[in-house]
C-alpha cells in the first residue's frame, strides 16, 4: 500500500492527498482494514502526506449502510462517501445524524443514477419496493411517478429535482457529479445551484419513502 501511495504521489505530482478514501468498503472487510491499513494512513496523516482519511461504502449490496453504521463508532473517518437518493433515504438516520456529531464530511453518490434517469428503471424500482412492502402504491401514479415535483416553482426534471433534494439535506457537503458530457455538465451544476425544493413537495418525497433501505437506485 505504501508503494501504491507513493507512486500515486509521483503521478499527480504533488506531496500530499487532501482525502485517502478506503473505497468500496463491506462490513466483512471492515475489521481487518480497520486494524491493519488505517494505523498506516494515521502515520501517513502524521507525516503530512494525507490531510483527511475516508471511506465509501458499496451501496449497491449494502442499501441499509451496514458498513458505516459500524464505522461510525470509530473515531478515525473525516470524510465519509454515501449513496442518498430521492428513493432510498436511510443514510438521514443511520449516517447523517453520528455523523454530523462527529464532525464528518460527507460525499453523495447515487443522487441520480438509473432510477432517477430512466421512467423504465423507476417503475421496475417502485414495483420492487411496492413488492417489499416498503412503499404504499396508493401514494405512487405508476403512470407518470414522482409527477408532483415537476410543476411551476418546483423542479424542471426529476434529474434536477435529484441533485436539488441531495444538494441541501441536512449534513451533506458535496454532490457528486459524473459525466463525459460538457452539456450535461452544466446541467448538473444548474441543479445543484438551483434553490432547495419546496417544502410541500419535500414533505410527501419523505413521507413516500420513508422506510426504504432496500434499494440504491441503480
Amino acid at each position: 500500500m505504501l508503494k501504491s501511495f507513493e507512486r500515486s504521489l509521483d503521478n499527480l505530482g504533488t506531496d500530499y492527498i487532501d482525502i485517502y478514501h478506503l473505497h468500496g468498503v463491506i462490513l466483512h472487510d471492515y475489521e481487518y482494514l480497520h486494524s491493519e491499513i488505517v494505523p498506516i494512513l494515521l502515520e501517513l496523516k502524521d507525516q503530512g502526506k494525507i490531510r483527511y482519511i475516508g471511506i465509501t461504502e458499496r451501496f449497491n449490496p449494502d442499501p441499509n449502510h451496514s458498513m458505516l453504521q459500524r464505522a461510525l463508532q470509530d473515531d478515525v473517518w473525516d470524510v465519509m462517501m454515501v449513496g442518498f437518493n430521492i428513493l432510498n433515504q436511510s443514510a438521514r438516520n443511520y449516517v447523517f445524524t453520528k455523523a454530523m456529531e462527529k464532525n464528518i464530511g460527507i460525499l453523495i453518490m447515487f443522487a441520480v443514477r438509473l432510477a432517477l434517469s430512466r421512467p423504465k428503471r423507476l417503475r421496475e424500482c417502485l414495483n420492487e419496493l411496492i413488492e417489499n412492502n416498503q412503499i404504499d402504491p396508493s401514494e405512487i401514479d405508476m403512470e407518470d411517478p414522482l409527477k408532483f415535483l415537476l410543476h411551476d416553482g418546483g423542479a424542471e426534471s426529476l434529474v434536477d429535482a435529484a441533485y436539488r433534494f441531495c444538494r441541501y439535506e441536512p449534513g451533506t457537503h458535496v454532490i457528486l457529479s459524473g459525466t463525459g458530457n460538457i452539456v450535461h455538465l452544466k446541467e448538473n451544476i444548474k441543479s445543484i445551484l438551483h434553490p432547495p425544493l419546496p417544502e410541500k413537495d419535500l414533505i410527501n418525497l419523505k413521507k413516500i419513502f420513508k422506510n426504504v433501505d432496500s434499494i440504491s437506485g441503480q
